[in-house]
């Protein structure tokens, strides 16, 4: 009777699992089911998430918002230097963040951490490319525009990064976690968080 218990169970199991398809069942039992194989995002199921200080969400959604814009909206004010738009743009994001963000916020020390490396690794190309010119400290100082070096690609990568972490930082926050990620915040347990540090060892 036992051995009949045991292998209905194992069929339902079976079926079970059959019906899932693609979905991938993390280690906390959240269901992701990709979409979108192509630009790396994975539409999310519902998921449990604690709540957030309004002003956390507030400077979630509104630095999502600043950096979705594109980035010729801002050319007047950088030289039509690209570059200097991520550079502007990244600050603009930390220093609202050490204003709105409590340091005790759920996911401060993991998620929040990587949007300051990732303004941080911003900077200092910012800092490469004008450093050169005449011993030049103002990392903004459009006089040397001209003589700037190229934006580098690990500059490139770094700003696309943010900007998918705070797109999976919205979903977490601002949506109880419906919605499409790119799998690269820890608090939606995504798959591509340390494809995202790895940045940091260049």
């Amino acid at each position: 009777m036992k051995l009949l218990k045991i292998g209905m169970v194992s069929i339902l199991v079976v079926g079970l699992l059959a019906a899932c398809g693609k979905d991938e069942i993390n280690n906390k039992g959240i269901s992701k089911v990709m979409v979108d194989e192509d630009n790396g995002k994975e539409e999310v199921a519902a998921h449990e998430l604690p709540e957030f200080l309004p002003q956390t969400k507030e400077w979630v959604a509104e630095t999502l918002a600043e950096f979705n814009r594109p980035p010729e909206e801002r050319f007047h004010e950088a030289g039509n230097d690209v570059g200097l738009v991520y550079y502007i743009k990244a600050q603009e994001a930390i220093e609202s963040m050490y204003q709105k963000i409590h340091p005790e916020e759920v996911g401060y020390d993991e998620d929040f951490s990587n949007v300051r490396l990732l303004a941080a690794a911003i900077s200092h190309n910012q800092f490469v490319r004008t450093a050169h010119i005449n011993n030049n400290t103002d990392k903004t100082n459009l006089d040397y525009v001209k003589d700037w070096k190229p934006v580098p690609e690990d500059m490139e990568l770094s700003f696309e990064y943010m900007k998918r972490l705070l797109n999976d930082l919205d979903v977490a926050i601002n949506k109880n976690g419906e919605g499409e990620t790119f799998g690269v915040s820890n608090l939606m347990d995504g798959d591509k968080v340390r494809e995202l540090e790895n940045i940091f060892s260049h």
